[in-house]
């Protein structure tokens, strides 16, 4: 039973967080577009009867001022965090969700074959440098890979993973726009080195494309459970 609520916990985190990616770019978009500083930035949120934060009103108008003033086609602040924070929370909880043994999990394993395991390193990998990163560049720390690396070897796995993935043919109850929509992500574990940028491994679109994907892996799960039901 508590494996039951944690695992149902997990694939919730996974979705709000991909809920929360959508609705943080379009208010990212609006923010270059309109602009939102010239409103009342007065907040505050009440916590009971006597207690009350309010919200720094230049910080919010500081922000919003320069995300109007930003190229279109840039990256604000605030389109980073809310990015970055979605990303590390959904391979956070797919992660959490692949250790409990359950219905999920053997799901999973049937629908990716023997790209499982490649795909469970990849996004614990994510999970893992997106969690213990602190520099604005992203550069990679041993903690980040040793242990997948340790559990390639243990398991006399190719260190030199390539999962890919096409809608129309692996997850066809999803839809896709295109036959050929989906993506590939390669990361040779034996090649990486500490302080190597993030990025140059996992690109952006493909952090953006494997969060997508484990959204639809619950999705697809959740189909499955209903038309067993």
């Amino acid at each position: 039973m508590q494996d039951n609520i944690l695992l149902e916990d997990a694939l919730l985190l996974v979705e709000q967080n991909f809920y929360f990616l959508h609705v943080g770019e379009f208010f990212g978009e609006l923010s270059k577009k309109e602009d939102l500083s010239n409103r009342p930035l007065e907040i505050k949120r009440d916590f009971g009867e006597t207690q009350t934060y309010n919200f720094n009103s230049n910080i919010i108008k500081e922000l919003l001022y320069d995300a109007n003033h930003h190229n279109t086609d840039e990256i604000t602040l605030f389109e980073y965090f809310v990015e970055f924070s979605a990303f590390r929370g959904i391979c956070m909880a797919m992660v959490e969700s692949l250790r409990i043994e359950s219905s999920f999990r053997e799901f999973m394993q049937i629908r990716l074959g023997n790209q499982f395991e490649d795909f469970f390193d990849i996004v614990s990998f994510v999970r893992n440098v997106l969690s213990h990163n602190i520099h604005a560049q992203i550069m990679l720390n041993e903690k980040d890979y040793a242990g997948t690396l340790k559990r390639i070897r243990r398991h006399k796995r190719d260190a030199n993973i390539l999962f890919s993935l096409t809608y129309a043919i692996d997850l066809p109850e999803i839809g896709s726009p295109d036959m050929n929509y989906g993506f590939t992500c390669k990361v040779d574990f034996e090649s990486l080195e500490e302080g190597m940028p993030f990025l140059d491994i996992i690109s952006h679109w493909e952090l953006m494309m494997l969060s997508e994907l484990c959204f639809n892996l619950v999705m697809a799960y959740r189909m499955f459970r209903n038309h067993e039901s």
